[in-house]
């Protein structure tokens, strides 16, 4: 198969030779691929009428490939709305890629993706953090409650994701989704969480960890926690 970089420059100068900019990032880029990883490729189209994005999975030399192809405007729509939710995907893809093509916008985009990556989110509003403390809360309440085991398995996997959000947000890290929660937890204070699920997941030693990271966030939360617009008069 050919390697990673080489089949995606291959990719680009195939499918859209005029690109802006274009970045391998993921797994291939980072080092971190395995037998069956992908190769996430980002690709801003010059200027135009058009306003394209889209999402293709295809093969190519062996590898799936899976595109993110965009025009200027679009690729910013999707960088903002990425911070805002503090899952910068199309940041990382760019700032942490390779570089597949040789233009000044090239480069132009790497930085500003590297500059707001190393920035980190805005602070966490108490809403958004409360939020979580309540749900991490209830599934405390769940796991003491000694669910039966398929239950307990759902159990734990969603108190594990919650607390790792938690612990990310309450740390002014960047979110991430399935393998790349993990990763943004390494280089941070997970509270034992991934040491934990490295582990034969101890119910009770999950609930401690769960705990502290409650603690760090302000504490447990049920009781008089309100979701939604509560009228300042009861209705008639």
């Amino acid at each position: 198969m050919t390697d990673a970089s080489t089949a995606a420059r291959d990719f680009v100068q195939q499918h859209y030779p005029n690109a802006q900019a274009a970045y391998l990032g993921g797994s291939a880029a980072t080092g971190r691929a395995t037998p069956t990883s992908d190769l996430d490729i980002l690709v801003v189209l010059p200027e135009g009428p058009d306003d394209i994005s889209f999402v293709e999975t295809t093969t190519h030399a062996g590898w799936l490939v899976e595109a993110f192809v965009y025009t200027p405007a679009a690729a910013h729509r999707w960088l903002e709305r990425g911070r805002a939710q503090r899952r910068p995907v199309l940041d990382s893809l760019i700032g942490n890629g390779i570089a597949l093509t040789d233009t000044p916008e090239t480069a132009q985009w790497a930085e500003r993706s590297r500059r707001i990556l190393a920035t980190g989110p805005p602070e966490a509003e108490a809403s958004e953090i409360d939020g979580r403390r309540y749900l991490l809360s209830a599934l405390v309440d769940d796991l003491e409650g000694e669910p039966p085991s398929v239950e307990r398995y759902v159990v734990q996997a969603d108190a594990f994701r919650v607390a790792a959000e938690l612990a990310l947000l309450v740390d002014q890290q960047w979110l991430g989704t399935g393998k790349w929660l993990v990763r943004n937890l390494q280089d941070q204070d997970d509270h034992g969480l991934l040491r934990w699920a490295d582990s034969p997941h101890d119910v009770s030693t999950l609930v401690a960890i769960c705990r502290r990271v409650l603690d760090a966030a302000g504490g447990y939360l049920q009781d008089g926690f309100v979701r939604g617009q509560r009228p300042t008069r009861p209705p008639h």
